[in-house]
C-alpha cells in the first residue's frame, strides 16, 4: 500500500470520543493493577514462607545432630536402648522453640519415638558417626490464606491510578475536540477534460496540462471509444475503427463551436503514433503525482516488436463512466 493511500486509510478510522471514557479506562487500570499487585504479593509472601521452612530444617538438623548424644536416642552398637520420655520431651522442647519463632515446621518423630499429633508427611536420615542413622520426621505447616494478603497492593494501585488519572482525562479531552472538526472530505478522483481551455487533470485540483486540437480529441475519441466498444482491438496495423474517427470528429467541432480553431478537420488516421506520443507526454505530466492510477488511462505502448506489433491494443482500460468527466461538452 503507497503512503498516500495508507493516510487517506488512517483519516478514514478516527478515533472517537465514545471509544475511549477515562472514567472506564482508569476502573479497568485499577483493577489490571491491583491484580498484577496481588499476584505478585501472594507469589513473594509464598516464596519467603518457603524459604522460612528450608532454614527452619537446617536449623533442625544441625540442632539434633549436636545434641544426639543427650537427648535418649538409642545406640545399637553400644546395646544402648532409647529413652523414649527424654526424646518426647526433647521434640516437644524443639517444637516449642519452632513455634516460638514462627517457624512453618514442626518435628514429629525421632528415631523410632513418634509424638501424638499429626503424622510426619517428611522424612529424612540423619548419618550419626558410630551410631547408624537417624530418622527425622517432620511437617511443614502450610502459609495460611492470609499470610499472601496485605492492603499495600490496594494502596499502590490506587496511588497508579491518581498517577496516571490527568494523562487519561488529557487524552480523552484532546480527542473530544478531534471529533468535532469536520471530517476531512477524501476527494474521489476522476480524469476531467476542459473544453473551454483543452485541458485535461486528474482531479479538481491537479495539474492541468494543454494538448493540441488533434491529440485532444483523438484521446477524448478514445475515451468513450472504450466504454461503447470495450471489446475491440485497436491495433496500428489495421485501419483505425470508423466509430473512433466518427467520434474524434464529434469532439472536434466541438471545438470549432467553442471557437478555438477555424481550421478543416484533420486526418486522425494519419501520424497516429505521433498523436500516441503527444498524448501519453501529456498523461504523464497529469499523473505525476499520482502514478498508481495512470496506467488505466494511459495508450500502452508497443512492446517487442516495436510500434507496429501484430498484438499491440492501444485502447484505454477504462470500464466505468464516471472514471472521466469532460466538461463543455
Amino acid at each position: 500500500m503507497s503512503t498516500r493511500r495508507l493516510v487517506l486509510s488512517l483519516l478514514r478510522r478516527r478515533v472517537t470520543p465514545r471509544s475511549f471514557n477515562a472514567q472506564k479506562a482508569i476502573t479497568l487500570f485499577t483493577l489490571g493493577t491491583l491484580l498484577i499487585s496481588m499476584l505478585a504479593y501472594y507469589l513473594g509472601a509464598l516464596g519467603s514462607w518457603q524459604q522460612s521452612q528450608a532454614q527452619a530444617l537446617s536449623q533442625l538438623k544441625t540442632r539434633i545432630a549436636l545434641d544426639s548424644a543427650h537427648i535418649g536416642l538409642a545406640y545399637p552398637l553400644l546395646e544402648v536402648p532409647a529413652d523414649i520420655e527424654r526424646t518426647k520431651a526433647y521434640i516437644e522442647e524443639l517444637n516449642t522453640h519452632l513455634q516460638a519463632h514462627n517457624y512453618p515446621l514442626r518435628l514429629q518423630q525421632l528415631g523410632t519415638t513418634v509424638v501424638t499429633g499429626p503424622q510426619a508427611d517428611k522424612r529424612l536420615l540423619l548419618k550419626r558417626p558410630g551410631a547408624g542413622e537417624l530418622t527425622i520426621g517432620y511437617s511443614l505447616v502450610p502459609m495460611p490464606l492470609h499470610g499472601g494478603v496485605s492492603a499495600l497492593p490496594l494502596l499502590l494501585s490506587l496511588f497508579a491510578a491518581l498517577f496516571i488519572w490527568p494523562w487519561f482525562k488529557a487524552m480523552e479531552e484532546k480527542l473530544q475536540v478531534l471529533a468535532q472538526e469536520p471530517e476531512p472530505r477524501v476527494e474521489k478522483k476522476s480524469l476531467l477534460l476542459d473544453l473551454a481551455d483543452k485541458s485535461i487533470r486528474y482531479g479538481e485540483h491537479g495539474e492541468r496540462v494543454t494538448l493540441a486540437n488533434k491529440p485532444l480529441c483523438f484521446y477524448l475519441a478514445l475515451l468513450d471509444f472504450a466504454i461503447e466498444h470495450p471489446t475491440v482491438t485497436l491495433n496500428q496495423n489495421k485501419d483505425v475503427p470508423a466509430e473512433l474517427l466518427d467520434l474524434a470528429h464529434k469532439y472536434f467541432s466541438r471545438l470549432i463551436e467553442l471557437g478555438h480553431t477555424i481550421r478543416k478537420r484533420p486526418n486522425f488516421s494519419n501520424s497516429l503514433e505521433k498523436t500516441l506520443s503527444e498524448i501519453r507526454a501529456a498523461l504523464d505530466e497529469v499523473f505525476a503525482e499520482d502514478v498508481e492510477q495512470k496506467d488505466a488511462y494511459f495508450p500502452p505502448k508497443a512492446h517487442g516488436e516495436g510500434s507496429r506489433s501484430r498484438v499491440h491494443h492501444y485502447g484505454l482500460s477504462i470500464a466505468d463512466v464516471s472514471a472521466f468527466e469532460v466538461i463543455g461538452k
